[in-house]
């Protein structure tokens, strides 16, 4: 009994000093997601054979809680599911060849249905988009580009491939399908906080004692739920459901900017569905940003949508394309605090709702409320910005990791390391200031010692035991009192 509670001690341990995510090299490269478009007839190949996933499988538990959300689907929620499981069948094949190319349980796909119930124009009142119910931030850290004319969190491959590679990672830290689901929906800092606050790896244990926000409580059983209603929908009253067709289509190479509206009207296709086809196209406008792109075109129409890319010919928009959300208004809020909330200004607000100096704010009126969008450019994205190039350090924001960052200023996770003198994988909170260039020759002497950061050390612990000025040693290393001591960092110790 002991040594299982030494060996779990162990475990938790490792979890606690970990980042929000435990990788590899090889998983590290693996948030650049691959752009190659895969055909349908290859998706439908691919589950053709018989497949058992490496990670194992999500396991489906009898409890109290997925019997509720059975109930729920099946009379208040009745009208809901039912229009979920006539739209899975467009994109179930194309969803699970995804999972089985990334190794993944092919259960997984059943998070998009309760997610957006399989709906590429599915948008939250927290602005997370598509299928899989990315926020920007997210998206753009799995290597979906998002901007004033593309969304990949809107297409059905790219942004699967993100989801799969955001479930590898999520299982890679918590090594439970329960756990990982849950941080997919409440944030992997929040499930990891909990699960070391009550020692404890059990969702249900953990739900039981409300550990986890009410949402999350009831995503994994939510989940469970959709999964045996899916899969067997008469046993649960489901009888003759209008699935909508298979996704099926051509590829199309183009390398010049076109307009989608244009090229649907020279092949006689409705422009609706060529945007179904292409959905993360925000107006009709195609740009190119690398040699070439692809679209998906229906069957059959390949050849004359080739003949007619010249006639589709469109130069870049003046303006580009941005999304709104809705916000409801609650007691205590102001167009200051809903502005900051949401990372916009009370300037937009204002003008996206049409109001006044002098309008007031009403409990339950719902505001739109403006996203942050990039204008796309037909340059890389890729390239520093001249604000970062001029930057020394970059503070942390919320959701940020190691390897976020470093990418975001065109360093390895290993440079970026070295540059901040820190080993291994250790947490990052909001508001810490990280080095992302080279120290000054200066501050980087001959003369200079190091001291190892270990865990409880304090700067002031440390200048004792060095016997320098506190001043002396904060300037030394760049460090405000606000400054956060990671574990495993190298601070210079001037003479």
């Amino acid at each position: 009994m002991i040594f299982r509670w030494i060996i779990l001690g162990i475990g938790f341990f490792i979890l606690s000093s970990c980042s929000h995510f435990v990788k590899s090299k090889k998983q590290e490269s693996k948030n650049t997601i691959s752009h190659q478009e895969i055909t349908s007839a290859a998706f439908y190949k691919a589950l053709s054979s018989p497949y058992q996933s490496p990670y194992g499988e999500i396991p489906l538990d009898s409890h109290p809680s997925v019997d509720k959300w059975i109930k729920y689907f099946t009379t208040r929620g009745r009208k809901y599911m039912k229009a979920y499981l006539e739209r899975s069948s467009r994109y179930l094949p194309l969803m699970k060849s995804v999972m089985k190319e990334n190794d993944l349980p092919l259960n997984l796909v059943y998070v998009a249905l309760i997610e957006s119930g399989f709906s590429p124009k599915a948008l939250s009142r927290a602005n997370a988009v598509g299928y899989w119910q990315f926020i920007y931030g997210t998206g753009k850290r799995y290597g979906l580009r998002i901007d004033g004319y593309v969304d990949e969190r809107r297409d059905p491959v790219l942004s699967t491939r993100a989801a799969a590679n955001y479930f590898k990672d999520l299982y890679s830290l918590f090594g439970s399908w329960h756990l990982a689901l849950s941080a997919y929906n409440a944030g992997e800092y929040r499930i990891n906080r909990a699960v070391l606050r009550h020692y404890n790896r059990d969702f249900w244990l953990l739900s039981s004692k409300k550990a986890f926000p009410r949402e999350t409580r009831n995503y994994i059983p939510k989940l469970i739920a959709a999964i045996h209603i899916s899969k067997n929908p008469k046993q649960y009253g489901f009888y003759n459901l209008n699935y909508q067709p298979q996704i099926n289509y051509e590829l199309l190479k183009v390398t010049k900017s076109i307009s989608l509206a244009k090229l649907a009207r020279h092949i006689g296709v409705p422009f609706k569905e060529m945007k179904s086809l292409n959905p993360i196209y925000k107006g009709e406008y195609v740009p190119i940003y690398e040699k070439e792109t692809i679209l998906r075109v229906p069957v059959g129409q390949l050849a004359s949508a080739q003949a007619a890319l010249e006639k589709s010919l469109m130069s870049q928009p003046k303006y580009s394309y941005h999304y709104h959300y809705w916000y409801k208004v609650r007691q205590g809020d102001s167009l200051y605090k809903i502005a900051r909330q949401h990372r916009t200004t009370v300037k937009k607000i204002r003008r996206e709702n049409r109001l006044g100096n002098s309008s007031f704010l009403m409990i339950g009126q719902k505001l739109k409320i403006p996203t942050r969008q990039l204008v796309a450019s037909q340059k890389s994205s890729n390239k520093r910005s001249p604000a970062s190039a001029n930057k020394t350090f970059h503070i942390v924001h919320k959701g940020q990791t190691l390897s976020y960052i470093a990418r975001r200023y065109g360093l390895t996770l290993a440079q970026f390391k070295k540059l901040n003198n820190i080993q291994g994988n250790p947490i990052i909170h909001p508001g810490q200031k990280l080095r992302i260039k080279k120290r000054t020759p200066a501050s980087q002497s001959s003369n200079s010692i190091y001291h190892v950061v270990q865990r409880g050390d304090t700067l002031i612990g440390i200048a004792k035991k060095h016997k320098v000025p506190l001043p002396k040693l904060m300037k030394a290393n760049s460090m405000s009192f606000k400054s956060m001591l990671l574990t495993g960092t190298r601070l210079i110790i001037p003479k």
